[in-house]
């Protein structure tokens, strides 16, 4: 494991050039965080450092790898602790202390014991006051954070970052069981297997990997499927497998070729030559024209995977309150980066009710509505936010300024050609022969019809079709043509105001018709 996580050691060295004595880091992964403090060691003390680990169950042990710098240091807690027992946190803590002998140490769990146990938190500002100028720092290692007020003002907070796709893939590559996989398909595996930890990585490769060269696809797939259960776990995101691609969607001509000019964005050559990437695009405009379909479907054209923040679930304290739960999924979406990050219905999170006051869970959100949009601004930028709305006069204007997303897209009703070709698409995906249908037809009987009307006109006629145990045909299609309201005339004055406030706002996905 040469390679090291640069954003953690850079934090670790901005507090020791602050000459912090005590660090507090937040993070799983112990056997990681003891390579990496090993080898901060060796650089801070110019080759004569040396890393100390204390555990509860083990008191003090020299680092992996460590020889007579090691040997000298744990002599000295040891005098210095006398009689003590040095599995005692306390006692350990007056070791080091005691100790003269400069080094790291890191004290792992020691955070489980602050709660209720005030000798423990003296000793530590104790500890604080007494290593002043002294080359000596500790590190207190604990997945969470349980740190007293008392002490917040002592210790140097650092988030331990998930592994980079350079420490996955020498993990990988080290791995005996990976074979002659080529060092190209590894980088994608390492660029896909990005936000799990690096113990979670070589379970993974060992299940994946046996030796020999595995298929590029059924690979990635499984990885996906591995971090779709890492984010059900942990944070208010939700892991979508592979969408249609952009050539199973009927018409939005206008979007497809916005999609299509950026899809080598995100590729290593273009972040290797600093591209700008696109941030974001907003979808709004009339339910059932596509807008959720046409985010999972940017998501295949780049090859990204797409992962949904259910605004529900950060607003209904399931995972600690909104903003926390808020803060966890951004920070785990750009921790899996890249990746297209699909919110969808976005009004019902932060849009004003018909009276102009904050929705049931929207606006009123103050704190959150702030916080996303200072997130989309400052984003990490290989996080593309595909945002869906219906009620695009519900959206604060601060939403949709230029900046935070690329380009606002507005899904009309599809007129005559787009409507010929979904129904060419939704009769060849029910295993009909779109030839033997009359497509011209079709369209002009389902004017003012949306996408999702279409397709559920032809899934009803194949049902019918087979309950009488016969392929379905154009007949079946016309009768649940005849048989279906459209929401267009249900809902005149809501689709014209729709149009209306779009009008000159936003782009149109779709091309002008040819006929109508």
């Amino acid at each position: 494991m040469a390679v090291l996580n640069r954003q953690t050691v850079q934090k670790i060295s901005r507090g020791l050039r602050s000459r912090y004595p005590l660090f507090y880091v937040i993070g799983w992964e112990e056997a990681r965080l003891e390579h990496l403090l090993r080898s901060v060691a060796r650089s801070y003390y110019n080759g004569a450092g040396t890393l100390i680990v204390w555990s509860a169950t083990e008191g003090f042990r020299a680092g992996d790898g460590d020889g007579d710098a090691a040997e000298t240091a744990l002599a000295a807690v040891a005098d210095a602790a006398g009689d003590g027992d040095l599995r005692d946190p306390v006692a350990a803590l007056r070791a080091i202390a005691g100790s003269e002998q400069p080094a790291l140490y890191l004290m792992k769990d020691l955070p489980a014991w602050f709660e209720a146990n005030p000798a423990l938190v003296r000793a530590v500002r104790d500890l604080y006051y007494r290593l002043e100028h002294r080359s000596i720092h500790v590190f207190f290692s604990y997945p969470q954070l349980l740190l007293p007020e008392i002490l917040k003002k002592e210790l140097f907070l650092i988030d331990m970052d998930l592994p980079a796709e350079e420490e996955i893939v020498e993990a990988l590559a080290a791995a005996p069981n990976t074979g002659d996989t080529p060092r190209a398909d590894l980088y994608r595996y390492a660029a896909a297997m990005r936000g799990l930890s690096l113990n979670e990585v070589m379970h993974l490769q060992a299940r994946l990997f046996r030796g020999a060269p595995v298929a590029l696809d059924a690979t990635l797939a499984e990885i996906q499927e591995e971090k779709s259960q890492l984010l059900r776990k942990e944070s208010c995101l939700r892991f979508y497998p592979p969408q249609r691609s952009l050539d199973a969607i009927g018409g939005l001509e206008n979007l497809k070729a916005w999609v299509t000019k950026r899809a080598d964005l995100f590729s290593e050559q273009a972040y290797e030559a600093g591209i700008p990437l696109p941030r974001g695009v907003l979808f709004m405009g009339i339910s059932g024209c596509g807008k959720s379909m046409a985010a999972k479907a940017i998501a295949a054209a780049w090859q990204l995977p797409l992962v949904r923040m259910d605004m529900s679930l950060v607003l209904s304290g399931s995972f600690g309150t909104p903003e926390y739960a808020f803060e966890q999924a951004t920070r785990m979406a750009e921790d899996v980066a890249p990746v297209v990050l699909w919110v969808d219905e976005i009004e019902n999170a932060f849009g004003y009710d018909d009276h102009g006051g904050g929705g049931a869970h929207g606006a009123g959100n103050v704190n959150i509505f702030s916080s996303f949009l200072t997130w989309l601004q400052e984003k990490n930028p290989r996080v593309f936010v595909a945002a869906t709305a219906n009620r695009i006069q519900a959206l604060p204007a601060e939403l949709m300024r230029k900046g935070r997303f690329d380009q606002l897209f507005f899904l009309d009703l599809p007129h005559q050609d787009e409507r010929r070709e979904i129904f060419r698409l939704h009769i060849q995906a029910n295993g009909g022969d779109p030839g033997a249908f009359d497509l011209g037809y079709l369209a002009a009987s389902t004017r003012e019809w949306s996408g999702a009307e279409i397709e559920q006109a032809v899934k009803s006629a194949r049902i019918d079709a087979y309950q009488e145990g016969r392929p379905f045909n154009e007949r079946d299609v016309v009768s649940n043509i005849v048989a279906t309201i459209a929401l267009s005339r249900t809902m005149v004055e809501q689709i014209k105001a729709i149009r209306d406030w779009c009008f000159k706002r936003a782009i149109n996905a779709s091309k002008p018709a040819a006929t109508e």
